[in-house]
């Protein structure tokens, strides 16, 4: 799925990194499922009062909790943004270095999340976060500018590290495939963002600074989400620039009169 500029639809990975609301965020979990459950249930492992059996057919009924999608959003944010920075021909060390912060900062919950995952399947997750690849990642969110190595070298290591965790695995049948993602979609969204990493400047951030919401490219030299946001930064420079002239023009009337 591809957003389109102006019909009100966005891609998985942009809809979730634009989510700042927790109506945005409920959202896109009843639209895409949960991004990471909190437990799952499987009806057709439970029998049904009335029948004696389980029902058929049977049902999974994920539970997401609310902060820890919010803090998966952060990371998964933060990841974007670093992905477009990483893209970008000047790359900004000191923005770069804040996006790292907040990733470290959040992953540092994904062992625990691991070994809750591990004991519910009663089996190894098919993704890992190494504690060599945390303690990384937490070393880079504190670094300064390497004197040699070009400053866009942590950022990519950072992506690099994230992207490793969730590896790419293909299942000969669907059943197989649900069932990595039963507990949760975040495997599939860094699978989006491994694609975004190799094959860039497929979405930007809108340049409407009151905005800055990510957007998927649809056409050369495109800079805003949607029209509205062309409108209200073309209205804000005018105005900026209006107010200048005005501002110099009502000082030198002012000195004239002094005078």
């Amino acid at each position: 799925m591809t957003g389109q500029q102006g019909a009100g639809t966005q891609s998985p990975e942009i809809a979730f990194g634009n989510g700042d609301t927790d109506e945005k965020l409920i959202a896109f979990v009843q639209r895409f499922g949960p991004v990471v459950a909190r437990c799952v249930e499987d009806t057709r492992l439970i029998p049904d009062k009335e029948l004696g059996e389980p029902r058929r057919p049977g049902r999974l009924i994920a539970h997401q909790d609310m902060q820890e999608l919010r803090n998966e959003r952060a990371i998964y944010r933060a990841a974007l943004d670093l992905v477009m920075q990483t893209g970008e021909a000047e790359f900004d060390f000191d923005s770069a270095q804040q996006a790292i912060k907040v990733i470290a900062a959040g992953i540092a919950d994904w062992p625990r999340q691991w070994d809750r995952e591990k004991s519910q399947r009663k089996m190894v997750p098919m993704w890992k976060l190494s504690s060599e690849s945390l303690k990384r990642i937490k070393e880079l969110s504190s670094a300064r500018p390497d004197p040699i190595l070009p400053p866009v070298v942590g950022g990519r290591i950072v992506i690099c590290e994230l992207l490793n965790s969730f590896p790419s695995i293909v299942f000969p049948n669907l059943l197989e495939m649900h069932s990595s993602i039963k507990y949760g979609i975040r495997p599939l969204l860094y699978s989006i963002l491994r694609r975004q990493f190799i094959y860039p400047r497929s979405f930007t951030a809108c340049a409407n600074t009151q905005c800055r919401n990510f957007f998927n490219i649809e056409r050369a030299g495109q800079q805003f989400c949607c029209p509205e946001c062309s409108l209200h930064h073309r209205q804000r420079v005018y105005w900026e620039q209006r107010g200048k002239k005005l501002r110099k023009r009502r000082s030198t009337t002012r000195r004239k009169k002094t005078k």
